[in-house]
């Protein structure tokens, strides 16, 4: 070439004898080296001789301390199960007003009414006596006929024997006499229509003026009444809970609703179960002596608590160590367990199960990883019956 006396073209990568290519190579290679150093590392991190066993007990604490888990410490106890109801209130039995005599009815209680309650003897209404005594009034006379009679033939019987027979039917025809008188009093009493007993009025069908007939027919009802003791409460019941209170006649009760609270027995279990909901029945009877205003009145809903016999060997644990499938976590030798206990009843006030060995404790709530054989730091809370 011919030297035109200029300086000769100098690429970047001439000084050094690197090309282009060369260069490009050169830093791939760099990157490939920090990755496989950065492999190295970790694996070397992770190799059993640098595990926590190699490392002591100081980064075993730091690294893998166990969970620190609380537990309730349960005792046996002997315990009854309360077994809690809704019933409803029901007649048993209704009475059907009627008089006993006919008449027109001059008079009507303005407490027979529906819904009032009636003391024993208080009159419900009148009949119209007056026919009644009348009769009365006949009776008395006859009765005095007769003894006057008896009189007369006492003194014709002077030392005359045959008298004596004539006294004799004197005196039946006396007993005759004042046995009508009774019968007529009675039939006048009859005229006043009150019962024996404290009633409550369900149904009044009955005005001044209306004719009133003993006869069986439905017009002649004068109205509907119930006594206390025909109240019963008929509650629905699980055929398991129904086990469980055997035997269920004469078990005391108590009922609860919007009048206030009353004592009760059961006094009969249906025969059968409901096809639709599969639950047996309980009837249970009022025991107390309160009136008939303060028994509530049919159709009523109350709440029932029955009490149960009692179990010898339970614990009665706090309902927040209840785990998944009714199961707990029991704390035995340091670790964690799984376990599931025989229930008897989970209410409100905690969970009654069959007593069982407990270990260390039961664990109270939920404990983060918690896994069967789990190592754990117990930490005792509470105590349970």
């Amino acid at each position: 070439m011919q030297d035109d006396g200029s300086d000769p073209e100098i690429r970047p990568d001439q000084g050094n004898g690197i090309t282009s290519d060369q260069g490009k190579w050169r830093g791939y290679a760099q990157i490939a080296l920090i990755a496989v150093v950065l492999a190295v590392a970790l694996y070397f991190a992770r190799a059993p001789g640098f595990s926590d066993e190699s490392l002591g007990d100081a980064a075993l604490m730091d690294t893998s301390a166990p969970p620190v888990a609380e537990v309730v410490l349960p005792t046996p106890t002997e315990k009854g199960l309360t077994v809690q109801l809704t019933g409803t209130v029901e007649l048993d039995d209704t009475t059907v007003v009627k008089p006993e005599v006919e008449g027109r009815i001059v008079w009507v209680s303005p407490s027979f009414s529906d819904g009032n309650a009636i003391a024993a003897g208080e009159t419900l209404f009148r009949i119209d006596p007056a026919e009644f005594e009348i009769e009365v009034e006949a009776a008395q006379a006859a009765v005095e006929k007769a003894e006057a009679r008896i009189e007369v033939e006492k003194v014709l019987a002077s030392g005359w024997s045959r008298r004596e027979a004539y006294i004799a039917l004197a005196h039946a025809e006396l007993k005759e006499a004042q046995a009508a008188l009774k019968l007529a009093e009675l039939r006048l009493r009859r005229t006043h229509i009150a019962f024996p007993y404290d009633i409550q009025v369900l149904d009044a069908g009955v005005s001044v003026g209306e004719f009133a007939s003993p006869d069986f027919t439905r017009s002649s009802q004068l109205g509907i009444v119930y006594q206390s003791n025909a109240l019963q409460v008929e509650a629905p019941i699980e055929s398991h809970n129904l086990a469980y209170l055997e035997p269920a006649l004469g078990r005391a009760v108590r009922m609860t609703g919007q009048m206030g609270s009353w004592d009760g027995v059961i006094v009969g279990v249906a025969p059968t179960v409901d096809p639709t909901s599969r639950l047996a029945s309980v009837y249970l009877a009022f025991t107390g002596d309160e009136s008939t205003t303060s028994r509530p009145p049919p159709g009523t809903f109350v709440e029932v608590e029955i009490e149960g016999p009692v179990f010898p060997d339970v614990f009665v644990l706090p309902n927040a160590v209840l785990q998944k499938g009714d199961s707990v976590w029991v704390v035995r030798d340091g670790k964690l367990q799984w376990f599931t206990p025989e229930t008897y009843q989970i209410t409100t006030d905690g969970w009654m199960v069959k007593a069982f060995d407990s270990g260390e404790g039961v664990v109270i709530g939920a404990l983060p990883g918690a896994r069967e054989r789990l190592a754990v730091s117990v930490q005792a809370v509470q105590e349970a019956n």
